[in-house]
């Protein structure tokens, strides 16, 4: 196939590209902002724009050269009901059309969802997108607004700062504690969406983004299954493994379940997989059992309710025995040796994650 060295120039905002075609001939293509219109021959044939540098098949034959898009960051002059600017397409294991942009009006970052033009939103999309609307939770990413009645729909939600659970699992692995922490956060959240009757059902981890600052956001509820069709007899389950599963990498850095991600997947034997702690020494045993019993039931709350348990501090809580109204100032001998004792053994509230593992 021959380079792109053909011609191009600009015309109210829109791209001609003059390129080698098939058989050395030369073909004119209009690139715009939605679509690539080949010139060529007795009529006009539009396919869809691929994306920069990508080669573009007309009725499955392979035009030599690569289409040109207009140059800066990819889709920065694309707007969306006059509002939200298309800045970054992001790649997504299924191929959808997902976008990084900026509301314009508030001036935020958000996400937008490209849907199939020219097709009518499935109604039980529409009705996913609005149930998921309706759940509140600051762990699960907001969906802000949507149009179903353009030529190109769209649906716009939370834009969610941090790192991906893959990034933050191949770039280093939290402690047990702060695994433990993260998770509990994220069943909990799930445990809201199942109360409003919203499962998530195809959580993964490129859903679940970690932040120092703003903690743990939760993507895609709601979205992602509707427009995927995914459907279960029993969606606590699915959702529960699949947290397990995010607890399972946070604590050896393997994936344990089907999907396909950037994680090594986990040692196998016999058909299932190693346990934590035969993966990854100092594994703390508690949280080895909580996470072999979540990947094979329990539900998102259940999990939630049993890493809390493992963190909690470990002395009951302090209930005065003296009258009330009275209390009594330690003398200089019993603070002393207060001081001494804690010197030993340490602050008495530290969590029972922080233990070596037996």
């Amino acid at each position: 196939m021959g380079g792109a060295r053909g011609g191009r120039f600009t015309d109210q905002g829109r791209w001609w590209l003059v390129s080698p075609g098939v058989n050395g001939a030369w073909s004119t293509w209009l690139v715009n902002e939605q679509e690539v219109v080949h010139l060529a021959g007795d009529g006009q044939e539009v396919v869809h724009l691929a994306g920069d540098g990508q080669e573009v098949m007309v009725n499955g034959v392979e035009q030599a050269g690569v289409v040109v898009a207009p140059s800066g960051p990819r889709g920065a002059d694309r707007w969306l009901g006059g509002r939200f600017r298309l800045d970054e397409r992001i790649t997504t294991p299924d191929g959808g059309s997902l976008w990084k942009a900026t509301d314009e009006l508030l001036g935020r970052p958000v996400t937008v969802h490209l849907l199939p033009r020219g097709l009518d939103v499935p109604r039980h999309v529409v009705e996913a997108v609005q149930a998921a609307a309706r759940v509140s939770d600051p762990r699960l990413a907001t969906i802000y607004d949507t149009d179903y009645y353009t030529e190109g729909p769209y649906i716009v939600s939370e834009w969610s700062p941090g790192t991906h659970l893959e990034d933050l699992v191949l770039s280093g692995l939290p402690s047990p504690a702060l695994a433990a922490a993260m998770v509990a956060d994220a069943a909990d959240a799930i445990a809201v969406a199942h109360e409003a009757g919203r499962p998530h059902l195809c959580l993964t981890p490129r859903c679940l983004r970690w932040d120092t600052s703003r903690g743990l956001k939760i993507t895609g509820l709601g979205i992602d299954a509707a427009l995927s069709g995914a459907n279960a007899s029993d969606p606590g389950a699915v959702d529960t493994r699949a947290l397990a599963g995010m607890l399972y990498a946070l604590l050896t850095g393997y994936w344990p379940g089907e999907q396909v991600t950037a994680l090594p997947p986990a040692p196998r034997h016999r058909g299932g997989v190693y346990t934590p702690r035969q993966v990854r020494a100092g594994v703390p045993g508690v949280l080895d059992a909580i996470t072999c019993r979540a990947l094979q039931a329990w539900s998102p709350a259940a999990l939630a309710m049993a890493l809390r348990s493992v963190v909690r501090p470990t002395y009951p809580p302090f209930r005065p025995t003296e009258p009330a109204g009275w209390a009594r100032v330690p003398d200089h001998d019993t603070m002393s040796r207060r001081h001494a004792r804690h010197a030993r053994v340490g602050i008495r509230h530290r969590p029972t994650l922080l233990r070596p593992a037996a």
